[in-house]
């Protein structure tokens, strides 16, 4: 497995994106998984998904898994059908939070989402990582490789064993959220958002790493340990990959 399945994913299409990854190296899932759920639930129901079954439970899931092994992903389909529609509507919310960064961000990130030009290349890589397209768990579990191996400046080759048991460690996350991804259009919101995500820090942590660029890659990292501390509940940099997914140092 070539280092490039995921850190050169999209240099060619993305880098060097810099207002990209000030935006979303630090990517919040709770703001993820709360925007989704708010126009789609009641007002009990989101109250409801912000216990347990809501990101606080999706990351304690995650965390729990650092310390033991074998643990079954649970039988959770998880695919969707894309739309269109759905992707337009995920333009807007990308953008709206590259906007901060200013007008020509947004506009950019518009762009990149509704090309497809992440979600593409992704297609094109995942099965060499044993990963589906149209599948909210296989990308998740893309997204928590880049997360990590972005905030850890990874570099080795990630073997196929090793993508199939973060996969499953995603599985048993992704349990946590399923009330509030539970239409297609939601799981699409979901995958396709944290794709591209991962993809934008891969590609500029590649694109840095290319290029020399030690300030950058230090920043990138920084960023991505922020994001990290959230899906983690702890400093990423004290985990690492192994042969049964990511565990602890």
């Amino acid at each position: 497995m070539r280092r490039i399945i995921l850190t050169g994913l999209l240099v060619a299409t993305l880098s060097p994106l810099h207002a990209g990854a000030q935006t979303y190296g630090a990517f919040d899932m709770g703001m993820l998984t709360n925007r989704l759920a708010q126009d789609h639930v009641t007002r009990s129901e989101r109250k409801r998904a912000q216990g347990a079954s809501g990101i606080a439970g999706f990351s304690q899931a995650l965390s729990s898994q650092l310390d033991t092994t074998g643990q079954a992903a649970p039988a959770i389909d998880a695919r969707y059908t894309p739309n269109q529609a759905v992707r337009t509507r995920l333009a807007d919310i990308m953008a709206e939070a590259a906007g901060r960064q200013g007008p020509a961000e947004a506009k950019e990130m518009r762009q990149i989402v509704l090309t497809k030009a992440s979600l593409n290349q992704y297609v094109r890589v995942a099965p060499m990582l044993g990963y589906r397209e149209n599948d909210a768990i296989d990308a998740l579990a893309f997204y928590l490789l880049a997360q990590w191996g972005v905030a850890n400046d990874y570099r080795p080759d990630i073997t196929r064993t090793q993508a199939a048991a973060v996969r499953q460690q995603a599985a048993n996350a992704y349990a946590q959220v399923t009330d509030q991804l539970n239409t297609d259009a939601l799981r699409q919101e979901f995958a396709e958002m944290i794709v591209i995500q991962g993809a934008i820090m891969a590609g500029t942590h590649e694109a840095a790493m290319r290029s020399g660029d030690d300030q950058a890659l230090e920043r990138y990292a920084a960023l991505a340990r922020q994001g990290g501390e959230k899906l983690f509940t702890m400093d990423p940099t004290l985990i690492v990959l192994t042969d049964d997914g990511f565990r602890r140092k």
